[in-house]
Parts: C-alpha cells; structure tokens; sequence
C-alpha cells in the first residue's frame, strides 16, 4: 500500500518515499514521540526513547520500533531529536486568578520608595480603576512601612492625600497587609474601639488611638472583601484573569495545579466552574476553598465548605481542598514564633503585632475542630504556617483530629511555606503522613539570602537549626512537593528545581527528587497520583517537552530550562513558536553529516518499502547526498544521482537538521 504526501523542509536533500507499510497494530496513535529521552518518573522504567498517545492516554512507552507499530496513515510523528520530554509540572501552590486579576492590579506600586512618593503614583493610576468602584494597588513593602510608621509617619494620612474621595487599599507584595485610607477604614467599621478580628491587627496611632490604615492579616481580608464584592463586571474579570493564569503557567509546563486561596464570596469557584463548563479550564485543578478566620459561626462556615466538595477524578476540576492558616508573615512580626522575635534596633524599635510572638489566624483547638470535621468529609487540609509555633500547632491539630476520627481516614494535609520548623517537629511530618510544601523557585529563599531579610527579625541560632529545614524533613522519609507561591514568586517549576538543588547541607539529594516533588509526589498531593504524574501506560498524557536535558546539564542551569510544548490529555495547550509541531504520516528522518561520504539519511521504521529517487538541491553549493540507510538495517545503499532511480508516485521529503519544521506543503 502506497501513501501519496508532499511535505516541504527548508535544506539541502530532497528524496522520494513510498510504500509504507500497514502498522502491526489495528489500534492506530494519534501521536507517536520518537527519538527523544523520556523520563518517565516510574522507576520500574525510568527512561525510554518513544512514547504513543491514543484518544488523550498513553498507549505505549518504549523503543522507537515499538511505538512505531502503533502508527497509522493519520498518526501525528514528532521526531524529539533526542530532546528530554517528562510528565507536565504540578504546581501544588499558586494564586493564578489572583494574580492576573486586572482589578486587584490598577496601581502597581514599586519597592523601595519614600512612602509619600507613592502619591503622585497613586493619583496617576486611580482613574484607571475597573471591576469596582474602591481603588485597588499592589506592591509596597511592610519593611519600608514599618520603618516609616516608627519615624512617627501616618500610613492613612498619606493614602487619604492620593485618594481622598473613594475607598482605596493597596495590597503589600505579600499579600500579608494592607494599606487602607479613611474612607476603607470607615466601610469595614474600623474604628478607635473596634476590637483586632481573629488572624488580624488593627494597627493604631499612638498618638490619636485611630487606625493608622495598616491592616495585618485577616483585618485586610475584611477590607479586601468589601473591594472584590460581588458585581457581573467582577465575574467577568474574574474569568479572564483565570484564563489568562491559565496560559501563562501552561507555557511553563504546569498541567496541574491547586489555587491554594480561593475566594468563594467573591465568585472565584463560579469563574473555575465556568471554564470547566465551557472545555476552557487546561489544566488540572484542585481548588483550596478559603477558610475565612473572622467568620463568627464556624459549625456554618464548615457547613457551606462541605456543600461545596466535589472530587470527581473525571473532572479536570475538583473542590477538595480547603486553605487554612495558621499564622501569618516573619517581615509583619505576624508568623507565630515559640521565642520572642529579635529584632535588630537598627532598623526597629518594636514588633508590629503585639506580644512580639506573632499571631495565629485558628488557635489549636478550633484548628482541631475544622480538620476533624472537614477530612471527614474528604476534604485535605493545605495550611499555611510560616513560623515555628504555627507549624508545630497546625501538626498537633492535624494529629488531634487524627484520633477523633479513629485513625481510619486516608488523609493527605500538608502544611505549606514551613520557614521555621523546630527540630522537635522534623519527624512528625513522616510520622503523621502530612506533605511539606517548599517553595524555593526564588533568590531569597536562599540560606545567605534568608539571613539577610530575616535577620533583622529572628536570632541567628533559630535560622541556623530551624530555617527551611528541606532536606532534614527529606531525610525522615516524609513527602516533600515544591510549588511557587506564584506570583510571590518566580512560577518556573525549573527555578524551583535548580535552588532546591544549590542549597548547600539543605539541598534535595539529587535532581530525581527535584523533579518527583514537582510530579509525581505533588499528584499524591492532588490525589491523582494514579492518573498522571508519571509517564506510563494506562495514564493521561499530560507531556512537556524541554529545550534541554535537566539530568545531565549542571543543577546551576535547570532554571534556565524552557518549555517548547505542553500537552494536557495529549492535546496541545502551549507550543514555542520556533517549535515544530507534529505531523500525520511523516517517518521520522534524521540526517548526519558528520561523515567523510556525505550525508548519512536514516528512519525510525525499518518496514518502509522504500522507492528513492535524487532531486537537484535547491541551495547552490549544497552538498549532494551519497548513501543512506534504514534504522536496524546494516545495507548501505548508494544513491547515484546521475541515474535518478525510481518510479513515479511516493511522498517528497526535503532533509534538513533535526530542529527546522517540516510543514505540509501542496
């Protein structure tokens, strides 16, 4: 049986092919990788050079010839040319809506300026306000602030100054304060006598005893709500924002994340569900429903959570998951620490929240009581918990509700930053089964760089045996994921790889582990684990491909690793455009020229009747082709291009280097 297709690659050879064989197997791929180095993440076999997808599953992973049998006359090739392809990336942590929210971002407001120069930036902006009828920024620093509130300055007073006629709260770049003018002040009831929400701080000026207009915590939370109330401008931002998210951490090789803050008074699950229901949603999502700490009835907040479960493994979108914290931010003095925090007299005179232990957003005990309840109706818990006491709180509560429920429940919590973790509390992680979630993906996670921000705020001893104990948690045995914190931080899940591996004595072992903890140990996580997260037969084909093999280069390179494709259920969701795309019906062609008798041309099939004929080159000067050869054959045949042997009939293929596209031509 002969096929008839002409296919056009800018080069030098051209050769004529006919007569392709009928695949062995009935069951044709829709795509077949070749020629590439699989990593498959499953250790019973852990590389492989092909792989064959049908109807969005993998079907085979193996040799070329092998993954060759299953092509068809409709069957996709994609020639890797040895280039590393591996499961697509889970993110077990980020904040896509948010972060591409156009409503949450009007005033960008940049680091390190005098706090009254943000006046002209903030008036220049504020008409440019969408989606609300408050003014909504985003970016000052609480050092910056906390320095200038102890020189006697009034965070409020200046706010008031660039937006006197309208609410207006400008998040901190750590989502973990925020600056409210008066008219904010007033529509959240903030006033000289309101009392601090539970997870908050009022800040108040020593002076007058009236907010300053910094709000620690939950008491922004409040504020924020009343910015982001529900209105149909809103829903469709919120919408966007999502797809946008979506596409910018597709081209990163996310296939799979969880929104580790989701919203759901503010209409953030109905934006989700709305791409689910309209096949837009291209990933794979478990949404971290938000516990609101200041809500005054929790048996109705558990109830509302629990109305909202759904885990349908099916679904590209399920709500399992509930974001709770435990404490707040060290730079906010609102992490909860087991000592007093330390601060440097250079730069402050006192903590921000008052005793300097920090706070806690659940004490134990109704901590306790959400878990208990929530696992129980299948929900895991991802709680935030920066310093020592808010870790080592939030393992007992998780232990606590354990034995309430009998020890019987299959349970996968995980707690999720974990900056400081005393010593004592390093084993529980394995003993209790509960994930750690490290983010590593940017510079000042680093050990100097820790030191440096955080100095000024702990002692050096707490940073020297308890500050982001990776490995030491690693080394128990306990499952680690890493995640970005995007947009906090950097949502390269390569970044995160590479600092997780140049971090001295904390460093993972090894850029296997680097790599489990960004597939298939954070599908664990999502609880689907048995559907992607590695590369087998049986499972989705949620695929990236990569510009450069991150086993083999040096760990201080992984970060610059680009995605040239993303797969989710072998469809296409992201491609570089100087990638090639797969073609239907193409054998996979490689050329060599590094022999001395010219161009060296072989295939991936070995079942090719073959009718070959030589067509003048059309580059001048181009060297002729001599001999080729089919892959597993030891024939050497010589092409004599003065006799042009042939027949008429058989597909045109123009040869050139393994990384140019071979597009379909008329």
């Amino acid at each position: 049986m002969s096929t008839r297709i002409r296919w056009s690659r800018r080069g030098v050879v051209a050769l004529m092919l006919a007569g392709l064989a009928t695949p062995a197997s009935a069951q044709h791929a829709d795509l077949i990788m070749t020629n590439g180095f699989i990593y498959t993440v499953n250790p019973s076999q852990p590389s492989a050079s092909a792989l064959a997808i049908r109807d969005g599953e993998i079907v085979y992973v193996g040799s070329d010839a092998g993954a060759l049998a299953w092509q068809g006359p409709q069957t996709q090739m994609l020639a890797l040319a040895g280039r590393m392809a591996m499961p697509g990336a889970h993110d077990t942590h980020i904040h896509l809506l948010e972060a591409f929210h156009p409503a949450a971002g009007t005033c960008p407001l940049p680091l390190g300026i005098p706090i009254a120069n943000y006046i002209p930036i903030i008036q220049a902006c504020a008409p440019n306000q969408v989606g609300t009828n408050w003014v909504v920024g985003y970016g000052h620093s609480i050092f910056d602030m906390h320095q200038f509130i102890e020189s006697g300055g009034n965070p409020r007073n200046i706010l008031d100054l660039a937006v006197p006629d309208k609410p207006a709260v400008m998040l901190e770049f750590t989502s973990h304060s925020v600056w409210a003018n008066s008219m904010a002040l007033a529509a959240a009831g903030f006033t000289a006598t309101r009392p601090n929400p539970p997870g908050g701080v009022i800040l108040k000026d020593p002076v007058t005893g009236q907010p300053n207009g910094i709000l620690i915590d939950s008491a922004g939370e409040i504020v924020m709500d009343l910015a982001f109330a529900l209105n149909p401008a809103l829903d469709q931002m919120n919408y966007d924002a999502l797809l946008s998210g979506l596409e910018f951490a597709n081209r990163y090789g996310i296939t799979s994340y969880s929104d580790a803050r989701v919203y759901w008074k503010r209409g953030y699950v109905e934006a989700y569900e709305r791409a689910r229901d309209l096949a837009t949603l291209t990933a794979r999502v478990n949404l971290g429903l938000w516990a609101y700490p200041y809500e005054t009835g929790d048996s109705q907040q558990i109830a509302d959570l629990i109305s909202m479960y759904t885990s349908d493994l099916n679904s590209r979108l399920r709500i399992n998951q509930v974001k709770i914290y435990s404490d707040g931010e060290i730079e906010h003095t609102s992490a909860a620490l087991l000592q007093p925090y330390q601060l440097d007299a250079t730069y402050f005179d006192a903590a921000l929240v008052q005793p300097p232990v920090g706070l806690t957003y659940f004490d134990q005990a109704r901590l306790t009581n959400y878990i208990t309840q929530l696992e129980a109706a299948g929900f895991d818990m991802h709680i935030h918990a920066i310093g020592d006491r808010g870790a080592s709180q939030a393992l007992n509560a998780i232990q606590a509700a354990d034995t309430a429920n009998g020890g019987m429940l299959d349970t996968r919590h995980r707690l999720t930053h974990l900056y400081l973790v005393q010593p004592a509390d390093i084993p529980r992680f394995a003993t209790l089964g509960v994930i750690a979630d490290f983010q590593m993906s940017s510079d000042f996670h680093f050990p100097s760089q820790f030191s440096f921000l955080y100095g000024s705020y702990l002692s050096q001893n707490v940073i020297n045996t308890e500050a982001l104990r990776l490995r030491s948690i690693y080394n128990t045995g306990a499952r680690v994921v890493l995640s970005s914190d995007y947009d906090v931080d950097d949502i390269s899940p390569f970044a995160g790889m590479e600092r997780s591996l140049t971090r001295g004595a904390q460093s993972l072992p090894n850029v296997a582990a680097a790599i489990k903890a960004y597939t298939i140990d954070a599908a664990y996580a999502m609880r689907q684990e048995s559907l992607v997260g590695s590369i087998e037969t049986g499972k989705k084909a949620d695929i990236i491909i990569l510009d450069q093999n991150i086993t083999t280069v040096p760990a201080s390179s992984i970060g610059a690793t680009n995605v040239l494709w993303t797969l989710l259920d072998g469809e296409e969701i992201w491609r570089d455009p100087g990638f090639c795309p797969p073609v239907p019906g193409a054998p996979d062609i490689r050329v060599d020229r590094s022999g001395a008798n010219g161009v060296r041309i072989s295939w991936t099939a070995d079942d090719y009747a073959i009718d070959y004929r030589v067509l003048s080159s059309p580059i001048p000067g181009a060297p002729t082709p001599q001999s080729f050869t089919t892959l597993g054959q030891t024939t050497l045949t010589t092409f004599d291009p003065a006799a042009n042997v042939g027949g008429p009939g058989g597909a045109f293929f123009l040869v050139t280097s393994q990384n140019e596209c071979m597009q379909p031509s008329p």
